[in-house]
């Protein structure tokens, strides 16, 4: 159970920016082999969001920071603290939220990165949430999760290029009334599955040379038939656990906000809590799989659509490379 305060944290206003040139199942027909009409009936995606040449994690982050920070009524130079989740920023280091701080013009923020891939959103929120509970004396919190993810994909590859999109979710934090915001959240971690999906080119352990480029360590890795075994044991474990620190149970939920990776694989999870599909929101069928971004994208969708009311328990839930599995509660203030 949260401890008794005179306040609360939680969302108070969202963003989020999709760059302009759209991917098609056409386009990925011709690149990978596979039909149009397979990789929807696989994945339940038509399209995805691609960046441009010239655009870059940072401004892409700036902007979806800014129509969050309009919406919250907040100005650049209140923010306390800014965490960006990514793992696609402009470079290996330093972090992305430093460039982003520069470009809004907060210069009154702590910066810093996490990387939890796919439920990075989600543990940003966490981490965020904590920093304000237990400090006074930080201001309001910019959470960004950002995908920038076409650079790493080969369109080749079927196995991973179907999936991806690039795009940019944010998400405003500060403190509202008390019972309000995040109320519960769970983290937990299966390193087991540690090589199932990887990025294995710029790591220390396989640092890029002259002698490697042609060996595919800039691409992603993944072996989906893992991905699946993964999710479908362990996220439903997660949103349980979350709401057992409050003595709910799924049914008392009243929107589910997922990672947005394959629309079959949201179906199956809301078939496995027996929750309808009018509890939860869907935008995969026209991002893709937009990693850290994803939940943040999808949360901005579902507030702009009027999807969630005042009082409503809102559960967002996701699981990331490595495996990751995380899940926030959150009761919605508006």
């Amino acid at each position: 159970m949260t401890r008794d305060r005179d306040f609360g944290v939680g969302v108070v206003g969202v963003g989020k920016y999709l760059p302009d040139r759209v991917l098609s199942n056409a386009d990925l027909e011709r690149s990978t082999g596979m039909s149009a009409a397979e990789i929807e009936e696989k994945t339940g995606i038509r399209e995805r969001r691609q960046a441009r040449d010239d655009e870059t994690a940072s401004e892409m982050s700036a902007a979806a920071a800014r129509d969050a920070l309009a919406m919250a009524g907040i100005a650049p130079e209140e923010l306390g603290l800014i965490i960006t989740c990514t793992f696609t920023g402009d470079y290996v280091y330093p972090a992305v939220s430093c460039r982003i701080q520069d470009i809004i013009g907060a210069r009154n923020a702590g910066a810093f990165d996490i990387m939890a891939n796919c439920t990075g959103f989600q543990v940003g929120l966490g981490v965020a949430s904590d920093r304000l509970l237990a400090d006074p004396s930080v201001g309001p919190a910019l959470v960004v999760g950002t995908a920038l993810q076409s650079r790493f994909i080969n369109y080749a590859d079927a196995a991973s290029a179907i999936y991806f999109g690039d795009g940019v979710g944010a998400a405003v934090l500060d403190r509202v009334d008390p019972g309000y915001g995040i109320i519960a959240n769970d983290v937990s971690a299966n390193g087991r599955a540690f090589d199932a999906v990887r990025l294995r080119g710029g790591g220390s352990s396989h640092p890029m040379r002259p002698d490697n480029v042609d060996q595919g360590l800039q691409y992603y890795e993944i072996q989906g038939l893992e991905v699946w075994k993964q999710v479908v044991q362990n996220q439903p474990a997660s949103i349980r656990r979350a709401l057992a620190k409050l003595d709910k149970t799924v049914e008392d939920v009243d929107f589910f906000v997922f990672h947005q990776a394959n629309l079959r694989l949201i179906e199956f999870l809301m078939g496995k809590i027996r929750q309808p599909m009018e509890k939860t929101v869907i935008n995969v069928d026209r991002y893709g799989n937009t990693a850290d971004a994803s939940q943040a994208i999808a949360l901005c969708d579902a507030v702009t659509q009027g999807r969630l009311k005042k009082d409503d328990l809102v559960v967002l839930s996701g699981v990331g490379a490595g495996f990751i599995f995380g899940t926030t509660v959150m009761r919605w203030q508006g």
